[in-house]
């Protein structure tokens, strides 16, 4: 069973190979013309995720830790790994913040 984990995430990579990140059963999320829109249905509050951040969504699956997440980034985006890490860490705290994803320790 897993532990709920604290909101704020560093770029301390030996939590981030911890946490893995799953989607709210509340959610749910449509990809349109490569973004995603997110619909919390507890709240009614739409949401829009952009090419990057669809991709993050994606990889949301319960199964994939930040890290697994962070290396995808980089591999499918021209973006230097601190940036991508800087921008996954925050948005995943966003998303985190609205009851939208739901972290996990391994």
């Amino acid at each position: 069973m897993s532990d709920q984990v604290s909101l704020e995430y560093s770029t301390n990579h030996a939590i981030l190979d911890q946490i893995t990140l799953r989607h709210s059963i509340d959610v749910q999320g449509t990809n349109m013309d490569g973004e995603t829109v997110l619909l919390d249905l507890s709240t009614g509050r739409y949401y829009t995720l952009n090419r990057v951040g669809s991709v993050i969504w994606e990889h949301c699956t319960g199964h994939h830790t930040i890290s697994d997440i962070h290396a995808s980034l980089c591999d499918r985006f021209d973006v230097a790994p601190e940036r991508a890490l800087d921008d996954l860490v925050t948005l995943v705290n966003q998303l985190v913040q609205e009851g939208l994803l739901q972290p996990e320790r391994r």
